[in-house]
């Protein structure tokens, strides 16, 4: 399937192709997704593939803003829900790092593009990160190996479940960065969790105040970047799983957050939603449920695609985007090259 979608996409883009794709396709809006714009200081200590470098997203965006409308997220939905809008193009980066503010408006500036940031409502007005970056900064600002937190974890931890499952992955020497992320992220105990996180962090030297204050937005901040051009959206108050949450669980974290926002910015609640993690198994129906009862108009996933006027308002499609983005894949994709296959039966991106 892979090469079947590189073939597809070389082929339209390198002759031109893309064209007709674009003018038979419905009226449509790619979303892509991202989280960082490449900043050393700022988001050095994250994974790769949650940075892009300044280049490479520029080279990017000029690709699309160059033959696509450039809109936001929410400016795109609205366009086809009134039947306006031909082929858009939105760029959306998840979780409120600082980055969005210091490097992203020039590099917006640079292609016409749009952008829409969304915010974790504890880490913009409490400066506590979520549990994640614990985790990342362990691995490395900590010096521990994932093995090494994997048995930190299990001798510290009240956890019976994630510490069965990771006592596995250390006799299958399995436990990679992403399967000890994995066990943390969908069988640890929430509290539990964060507690030994936390406290492995404080043992290696570390601050999550200090670490939140260098790589999330502030306040001041967000409300600088809305005044720059940037949309505002919600991602829940802590960037749990909502999946593995109860109803009202959920009800606080996606509710409770877009009220936390409403309540502090400038420009009041925000009008569009994003599952954090957003895989398909990430939210339920009480996760659409949720956001729609609290007044996003919308809500996006991490599930490949492009959004037309039929899409289901809370599970929209968006393409996640890193340093190895094919551009001839974007701009296919943007095309509606994709989704007329999809109408024919073959879907090449998942």
């Amino acid at each position: 399937k892979w090469l079947l979608r590189d073939a597809w996409a070389l082929g339209l883009y390198h002759t031109g192709l893309w064209r007709v794709a674009d003018r038979l396709a419905p009226r449509r809006l790619l979303v892509l997704a991202g989280h960082c714009v490449e900043d050393p200081a700022v988001n050095g200590d994250l994974p790769a593939d949650m940075r892009i470098s300044r280049s490479r997203l520029t080279q990017l965006l000029g690709a699309l803003t160059s033959r696509f409308e450039a809109v936001t997220v929410d400016e795109g939905w609205q366009a086809l829900q009134a039947g306006s809008g031909r082929s858009m193009v939105a760029l959306s980066m998840d979780d409120g790092y600082r980055d969005n503010l210091t490097v992203l408006p020039a590099v917006l500036e640079a292609t016409g593009a749009r952008a829409t940031v969304y915010l974790e409502s504890r880490a913009l007005l409490e400066r506590r990160p979520n549990w994640s970056h614990g985790y990342f900064w362990l691995l490395a600002e900590g010096g521990l190996r994932p093995v090494e937190v994997a048995r930190a974890y299990m001798a510290h931890a009240d956890d019976e479940d994630a510490c069965v499952r990771l006592e596995q992955l250390l006799l299958e020497e399995r436990a990679s960065a992403y399967q000890v992320k994995r066990v943390l992220k969908y069988q640890a105990r929430r509290e539990e969790r964060d507690r030994v996180l936390g406290q492995l962090v404080e043992e290696r030297g570390g601050d999550l105040q200090a670490l939140c204050e260098r790589i999330h937005l502030t306040l001041a901040e967000a409300d600088e970047a809305a005044a720059a051009g940037l949309e505002l959206g919600g991602h829940t108050r802590t960037h749990e799983v909502l999946s593995t949450l109860e109803a009202e669980e959920q009800a606080a974290e996606i509710e409770g957050g877009r009220e936390d926002l409403a309540r502090s910015l400038a420009g009041g609640a925000p009008t569009t939603f994003a599952y954090p993690f957003g895989r398909r198994w990430d939210f339920d129906g009480a996760s659409e449920e949720a956001a729609r009862r609290a007044g996003y108009s919308l809500a996006v996933t991490t599930h490949a695609g492009v959004v037309t006027a039929d899409s289901p308002a809370y599970r929209l499609p968006r393409l996640m985007i890193d340093e190895d983005t094919s551009i001839p894949q974007a701009v296919v994709q943007a095309a509606g090259g994709y989704l007329l296959l999809e109408r024919l039966g073959l879907h090449l991106l998942e």
